[in-house]
């Protein structure tokens, strides 16, 4: 039974600005959204209202099987800079009345490209299916009777109200992540609790903790408000300067929150507790990083650039980043195949990708050159676009236009093109922008190649082929598989949480 859901190139050079990014989709899978036969929520983004989610559950048969059709859709809008984004998640389900998920189909629209990922189970497995970048992937995964869809937490507290003390433990699958995570819920004391229209609740609190891969992710964890009945009606994420959402109406979920307010770039900024002059001629980098509720050194990966030494308080590491080319240090073991293989983001074998590889290199054999070719092409073809948020390296290819993610996965595709192996890495960099009233650090994504045996880092957004001490790493990934925006997760548990004191910077 099938689940319902629904250029010319421009040769132009500008002054390059940090292209800041921020894994929205991740978001539009946190909120719990009903499993009543129709409900709405709206959502709230530092304390600005960018959107609304709608549930809605159909009866249906199959072959005298009574099965539900579930449904739900997330649309969000926000500024960056100048440009107004809207964003769109579709995500639908076969279950059965028990709530056995036999078939999912999500779509989601961050660019021009609808990317759908699909499935269904068979034999204990779910057989995912990404699609709509121009190159296929699938991925296994277990897939038990027992998980659930994002609705979860609401789906099993309605069938059942929990008491204060009572734990509860599910598996839940989050769309986007395309992944399958261990859900406790903590049932605490009731509380009055103010909604979205101002009127007060006698609410219980419930403690949504997620474990992924066996380690609590903070990241992914909320603070559910519980009426007597098992509806969640408010939600609140710690993440991104608090999400909160709301159990209304369809009139109070779609009635606009006035001016869209709240900028993704601005809002994301992390402060940096003093200024750094000429920030993208620095080469080495000495900070001083505390969270809020976390050790940096968890969070923050070291590599050849960048070390982190905890300072032993739990909150706070000092990290040392140094510029490195591609034969500084001693090289390291061959790069792994999936740093060369196509996939559904970094698409290398689309055809005019291959096309502008051939035309960046111009003849040039020495796998460095290729690489730093490489990322002046796209540095001079690409045109900014902030109402982009993450394309496919074959839809940027076509456009010539986007931010720092579509100039990272564009200069990686081109490289595997060339046979040079190439990932991207996402993070951090200083920000001083006096136009957009943004200055400390903001998300940003670059990409590394594989030469001389050593990983090298570039930036196409600034035409760097040495980057410089302010390029903070948070994760690094080939963007194989299904689950491409997973490595967007560390920015979660950063953003509203770090402050950063450089204190040598040169």
């Amino acid at each position: 039974m099938p689940v319902q859901g629904e250029g010319k190139a421009v040769m132009i050079r500008v002054r390059r600005r940090p292209r800041v990014l921020w894994a929205l989709p991740l978001l539009l899978a946190l909120a719990t959204p009903a499993v009543a036969e129709e409900a709405w929520d709206a959502v709230f983004l530092a304390g600005n209202k960018i959107g609304y989610i709608h549930t809605f559950v159909e009866k249906v048969m199959d072959k005298d099987r009574p099965l539900n059709r579930v449904r739900v859709d997330t649309v969000l809008s926000f500024r960056r800079g100048d440009d107004t984004v809207v964003q769109k998640l579709m995500y639908g389900t076969i279950e059965t009345p028990e709530g056995e998920v036999l078939r999912l189909d999500t779509r989601t629209l961050t660019s021009d490209n609808e990317i759908r990922v699909h499935g269904d189970v068979v034999n204990g497995q779910m057989t995912l299916i990404m699609e709509g970048t121009k190159q296929r992937q699938e991925q296994v995964i277990p897939w038990g009777p027992e998980v659930r869809g994002p609705y979860a937490a609401e789906q099993s507290m309605a069938r059942k109200p929990m008491t204060e003390g009572e734990s509860r433990t599910l598996k839940m699958y989050i769309p986007d992540l395309n992944r399958v995570v261990d859900i406790e819920l903590k049932a605490g004391p009731t509380a009055e609790i103010e909604l979205g229209d101002g009127a007060k609740r006698a609410l219980r609190k419930v403690e949504q903790v997620a474990t992924l891969d066996g380690k609590v992710r903070p990241e992914l964890g909320s603070t559910l408000w519980v009426d007597t009945a098992g509806q969640v009606l408010k939600q609140d994420v710690d993440l991104l300067g608090g999400m909160t959402t709301y159990r209304t109406t369809e009139a109070g979920a779609k009635a606009p929150g006035g001016r869209v307010k709240y900028d993704q770039i601005r809002g994301t900024i992390i402060k940096s507790e003093r200024d750094i002059t000429n920030a993208y001629q620095t080469t080495h980098a000495r900070y001083r990083i505390t969270l809020k509720d976390e050790d940096p050194t968890r969070v923050i990966p070291n590599d050849r650039r960048q070390t982190l030494t905890p300072s032993g308080d739990g909150r706070s590491a000092t990290m040392v980043i140094q510029s490195m080319g591609p034969n500084d240090g001693e090289p390291g073991s061959p790069a792994d195949p999936e740093y060369l293989r196509p996939n559904a983001m970094i698409t290398s074998a689309d055809e005019r990708v291959i096309r502008l590889a051939d035309r960046a290199v111009k003849g040039e054999t020495d796998p460095w050159r290729q690489a730093v070719a490489i990322n002046t092409w796209v540095f001079q073809n690409m045109r900014s676009n902030f109402q982009t948020t993450f394309a496919p390296a074959s839809e940027a290819a076509r456009n010539l236009s986007g931010d720092c993610t579509e100039h990272s996965v564009l200069a990686a595709a081109m490289s595997r093109a060339k046979g040079i192996p190439a990932r991207v890495a996402v993070g951090l960099i200083y920000v001083d922008n006096k136009q957009m009233k943004a200055k400390g650090f903001g998300f940003h994504m670059w990409h590394e190649v594989h030469v001389n045996g050593r990983w090298v880092a570039l930036d196409s957004s600034f035409d760097q082929s040495t980057v410089d001490g302010t390029h903070i790493k948070l994760s690094e990934s080939s963007l194989e598989g299904v689950s491409p925006f997973e490595s967007f997760l560390p920015i979660l548990r950063v953003q509203g949480k770090a402050t950063i004191e450089p204190l040598e910077v040169r």
